[in-house]
């Protein structure tokens, strides 16, 4: 529907700011309006609407959107430092669109972490006027800075104020999750999924919560819409499907788990990591209802799965592999698991924590610490020797070494930033380049996916 097509357009980048979009329908309940309102159209109209008055609402928009050519222009190309100053311009000669021109100023300002003058000026705004969007990016700001109870303070009274701001609700959930408090997270979203149903990542965030604190039912009932909200959406993800089939089996509902698993393999049949993922999930399945030997032979088939991917991307599927491994006693399967995801996260302390906590409850971590240690000095080298080469103006061959490195490494974040350092010096000295550009956006990409 219209409120699912703004916001996945949005969370692609399809809608330029420049552009007009008028959201109008017959639903008039708070709750269809308030959900339908988060994702912010530039209009929205309740039926029946009369042609005279969408003419005169789309006239003011375009009107408006046509005097802010140059700011929509420093937006599509993510000059942020040139829409800010244009921002600052609009406030000038505009004083009718300051407020609209503020906000925008202070999602800029936190997208380039630039806080002490987000809070700058959040705080002048809120001495001159009591809203609801600078007050959350006030909460927003306390929690970039770890100030966690000054933060959940403001976020619980915008929702006492307001009870329709649904992100105030998603962002005290990440403070209570940042406390340890998957109760009062899973309490919190349980409010927020009824003002506004539509969003997977709500309903993903729901069902984690509900499944640290045990209650499946819940659970299970936030997964399935998450699939079914995300169905035809960009924002699908293969894990929405084996979490569910996992808390099915906690609902004593197998049967309908390994329907789930086999449903990732058609609707993922491409997606290799996503058939690995489901495999994975199978063999956690028949470990939990005691089938051992059918779980060790799902054990091995992940391993084949594995053996035929170039490299995982996501760490949790990697870690969920090794995780599987140590389970059935296959240490040195494990090692080359691990030895694969140390390579692409070398500088990540917190994955290479949760690894060692993962190795110490099989026992083995002084192999886990033996190993992580190996593999990063051997990445820390590699960088080294490719910054050297950098340095020292031998350009073509260091990023003939970096290239190769990448092909071993393609996840590793300082890898790629120092690819298209390389990439950048080169074409500096041998001139702009179309493949060059694709190639450095390509590496800025990978490394901002860490």
């Amino acid at each position: 529907d219209g409120q699912q097509v703004l916001k996945e357009v949005k969370h692609r980048g399809y809608l330029p700011y420049s552009t007009v979009f008028i959201m109008i329908t017959a639903e008039s309940t708070s709750f269809m309006v308030m959900g339908a309102l988060e994702y912010q159209p530039d209009e929205y109209l309740s039926k029946p609407v009369t042609a005279t008055v969408l003419q005169a609402r789309l006239q003011k928009v375009m009107e408006k959107k046509e005097g802010l050519q140059p700011l929509s222009k420093a937006l599509e190309n993510k000059d942020r430092i040139k829409a800010i100053e244009l921002s600052d311009q609009q406030i000038t000669t505009n004083p009718r669109s300051r407020f609209e021109m503020l906000k925008l100023k202070c999602e800029l300002l936190l997208d380039l972490k630039r806080y002490d003058e987000a809070r700058e000026l959040c705080t002048t705004v809120l001495a001159e006027r009591d809203i609801p969007w600078a007050n959350l990016a006030l909460g927003k700001i306390h929690f970039y800075s770890k100030e966690y109870d000054e933060a959940q303070i403001l976020f619980e009274r915008i929702i006492a104020e307001n009870g329709a701001y649904v992100a105030a609700y998603d962002w005290l959930a990440r403070i209570h999750r940042e406390k340890d408090d998957a109760n009062a997270a899973q309490q919190v979203l349980k409010k927020a999924v009824e003002w506004s149903p539509k969003s997977v990542q709500r309903q993903r965030a729901l069902a984690e919560a509900s499944e640290q604190n045990q209650d499946f039912i819940t659970a299970e009932e936030a997964r399935k819409k998450a699939i079914r909200i995300g169905k035809n959406s960009v924002l699908r993800q293969a894990n929405d499907y084996t979490n569910l089939a996992k808390t099915l089996v906690k609902n004593d509902n197998s049967k309908e788990a390994f329907r789930f698993i086999e449903l990732i393999k058609h609707e993922f049949k491409d997606d290799d990591e996503a058939v690995l993922s489901a495999t994975l999930a199978k063999e956690h399945i028949y470990r939990e209802t005691g089938q051992e030997t059918k779980a060790a032979e799902a054990a091995a088939e992940a391993l084949t799965l594995f053996s035929q991917i170039p490299a995982i991307s996501s760490s949790d599927l990697a870690m969920e592999l090794t995780a599987t491994c140590l389970a059935h006693g296959k240490s040195d399967e494990a090692n080359r698991v691990v030895q694969q995801l140390v390579t692409n996260n070398h500088s990540n302390d917190a994955l290479l924590q949760q690894i060692n906590t993962l190795y110490k409850g099989a026992g083995q971590e002084q192999a886990a610490n033996t190993l992580v240690a190996q593999v990063r000095k051997e990445m820390v080298s590699t960088n080294n020797q490719g910054v050297e080469l950098l340095n020292s103006g031998k350009v073509e061959e260091s990023v003939g070494f970096f290239e190769k490195a990448l092909a071993a490494a393609p996840f590793n974040a300082s890898l790629n930033i120092n690819t298209a350092q390389a990439y950048l010096m080169l074409m500096k000295k041998q001139g702009k380049s179309d493949e060059l550009l694709h190639k450095t956006r390509h590496a800025l990409d990978m490394a901002a996916n860490e």
